[in-house]
């Protein structure tokens, strides 16, 4: 493989926030911290509350459908890696991007999913150290269930509450677990 592809890709991530470039330095992983977990966390509810709500008003029982099959391909996979209970089973992890895509994919905006995509991309770092911290102490599929419903039938204040919780959840287990260090 050339140098060039490599390049391309390290300046995609930089652009997606995933990777810093320094100068004469090369790249490095972009760094966790608080309060940039809170600006994406805030971030991603503002935007996906928005597609939520619109997707409520645009969708159709096709729209409800796709809803209700990703949240039952979902239920049927365990959260956690059956050989190792501390990573995430990545067949979980695709079903559980397929089921949030589903809740706001009639929001009308190509853009904003898209910038939905990189916020849960960003987002999926964070994610993934909670899970070795939170085992057994949240009920992700009743989550899941609460939004799904509530969009389902309509309610968007309870869906987007509903959201907002399940996001600001894993972002308040992270800050609360790590105000310590």
């Amino acid at each position: 493989m050339s140098v060039s592809p490599v390049r391309e890709a390290l300046a995609r991530l930089v652009a997606t926030g995933l990777a810093t470039a320094e100068h004469n330095l090369g790249y490095r992983v972009a760094p966790l911290s608080a309060p940039d977990l809170e600006d994406l966390v805030g971030t991603r509810i503002r935007e996906e509350s928005w597609a939520l709500q619109r997707s409520i008003e645009n969708g159709d029982e096709i729209w409800e459908g796709q809803i209700l099959s990703s949240l039952h391909v979902l239920e049927r996979l365990p959260r956690e890696n059956p050989q190792e209970p501390t990573l995430y089973n990545e067949q979980w992890e695709s079903r559980h991007c397929d089921f949030h895509n589903a809740l706001i994919c009639e929001c009308g905006s190509k853009l904003t999913l898209g910038y939905c995509e990189t916020l849960r991309d960003q987002n999926d770092r964070y994610r993934r150290l909670a899970l070795v911290l939170e085992i057994g102490k949240r009920n992700a599929a009743n989550e899941h269930r609460e939004i799904a419903e509530a969009a389902i039938q309509r309610d968007a204040p309870r869906a987007i509450e509903a959201l907002a919780s399940h996001y600001a959840m894993t972002a308040q287990f992270l800050l609360e677990t790590y105000a310590d260090d």
